[in-house]
């Protein structure tokens, strides 16, 4: 089985310049629909965990919402620092954090501790324990916050990228655990709208899934000011 890529592996792939499979249009129109705030609420929070060089995050604000973004690989997240002053996007922190490690808890603390919308896009296939970290990003939702997961869907991936994919049956235990799920397909890739979590314990480690190739991943432990 090969090893999982570390934080110095994917801070050494965004510093050569390489990124991941930017934002589809079907992705785009799906998560400004399903995702936009109601007209009228206080100012929304959100998360994007495997923030990479920050595309997702920049769309969040971009619908209303303060964001955390976190990443594990400090290239990437100066690269998205940089695009987000570059474009005037604010509302965004970025913060260098491995949420696998439980290092979410050293973010700094907002005045609920919740958010609305958490984002995992193209990353929860290279968890190592994706219960476990789903469970934990599912106590930081607020009362029907969404937790939106995009994965590639492996019968739509040829073999070589199955490692980064998951299938029908791993889609269905992942979303066991909650109440409500509206399941949308988007080209070669799954967008799933999770709410109600069923519980926010996190279950024993149990090892899940391949070691992929190269995407956007979590991040290791220190923060970035928002950016302007």
């Amino acid at each position: 089985m090969k090893q999982a890529p570390t934080a110095q592996d994917w801070h050494a792939h965004y510093a050569a310049g390489r990124d991941f499979r930017p934002l589809s249009d079907t992705e785009q129109a799906i998560l400004r629909e399903r995702l936009a705030p109601p007209d009228g609420a206080e100012v929304p929070r959100a998360m994007e965990v495997a923030c990479g060089t920050g595309e997702l995050a920049r769309l969040l604000a971009g619908l209303g919402y303060l964001v955390d973004a976190v990443d594990f690989a400090e290239a990437a997240l100066e690269r998205a620092a940089a695009t987000s002053a570059a474009t005037s996007t604010s509302g965004i922190a970025y913060h260098c954090c491995d949420v696998t490690a439980g290092d979410i808890g050293a973010l700094p603390a907002h005045d609920s501790r919740t958010y609305e919308v958490i984002t995992l896009r193209r990353a929860v296939a290279h968890l190592p324990d994706r219960t476990r970290t789903v469970a934990e990003l599912a106590g930081l939702l607020a009362p029907d916050g969404i937790l939106c997961v995009i994965t590639p869907h492996a019968d739509r991936q040829p073999a070589h990228l199955r490692g980064i994919s998951l299938d029908d049956a791993e889609i269905d235990l992942l979303t066991d655990g909650w109440e409500h799920t509206d399941r949308i397909e988007a080209g070669n890739s799954t967008v799933l709208l999770l709410r109600g979590p069923k519980s926010t314990t996190p279950p024993a480690p149990v090892r899940e899934g391949r070691v992929p190739r190269r995407a956007g991943l979590p991040g290791t432990g220190s923060s970035r000011p928002a950016a302007p």
